[in-house]
């Protein structure tokens, strides 16, 4: 007798239902080029590909900057602006100033060929749960923050252990 508390596993071969264009595709068609699983189908993933490059495009750099900036921080231009200079231009952590801070290349390639927009010095540091913007940071400092998940008990704990070496 079969167990009803244990359904059955889904059918691996059965076609999948697109959440983007609402038809069915294979299951293989659901995988992206890293391996996980995705609820649009390939096809859609392509289309959207091309229409948010596109939409970068018709925006330009510095709307594209105002967009990111608002809808990943919720703030504008100007407030990061402002914070980069009640910051006196220098990382909240290192201090070191932005002028002393290396670009590094950030994104891929352009199709085109021409070079990518210059990257941004000093990013934007939040908090992960409340999303409060903190400061400003150098790539490094920001990267050291995020190895340590935010902890402030395993920085306590780095900093007592670069202490006694």
């Amino acid at each position: 007798m079969a167990n009803l508390d244990d359904p059955a596993p889904p059918d691996q071969s059965a076609p999948q239902w697109c959440s983007r264009c609402r038809r069915t595709a294979p299951p293989e068609a659901f995988v992206d080029t890293s391996g996980k699983l995705r609820l649009s189908c390939q096809s859609c993933r392509a289309r959207s590909v091309v229409t948010n490059r596109r939409s970068r495009e018709r925006l330009g750099a510095d709307r594209v900057r105002a967009v990111n900036l608002r809808a990943k921080y919720g703030i504008s231009v100007a407030e990061y602006d402002s914070l980069r200079a009640k910051q006196g231009y220098r990382c909240a952590i290192c201090q070191r100033h932005e002028d002393d801070i290396p670009v590094v290349a950030s994104g891929r390639p352009r199709r085109d060929g021409s070079p990518s927009a210059p990257a941004f010095k000093l990013t934007v540091d939040h908090c992960h749960t409340s999303l409060r913007v903190r400061g400003l940071l150098c790539s490094g400092c920001n990267a050291g923050l995020g190895s340590f998940r935010e902890s402030v008990p395993a920085l306590l704990a780095a900093v007592s252990y670069l202490h006694q070496t």
